[in-house]
């Protein structure tokens, strides 16, 4: 059974399930820029959260995601 945990959602706190997770893929995207230099982005996720018992506006269940983006540049 998962941790509960407080989260906010739509400007209300909730409790939500805390769930673990195992990372299955951080694929970096890359964009050259004018002057030559390639910027990579990926997000790594830190925190899962799925609240229960709310759904949207499609009947989908609500997750809250904690994440971090992470840079690198390199000049060709």
């Amino acid at each position: 059974m998962p941790n509960k945990i407080n989260v906010i959602h739509e400007g209300n706190q909730v409790e939500a399930d805390d769930l673990s997770f195992d990372v299955v893929k951080e694929a970096w995207n890359e964009y050259r820029t004018e002057d030559g230099t390639i910027v990579r982005i990926k997000i790594v996720v830190s925190n899962i959260a799925k609240i229960p018992d709310i759904t949207d506006n499609a009947g989908n269940p609500i997750y809250v995601v904690k994440s971090s983006n992470v840079v690198g540049i390199s000049k060709t």
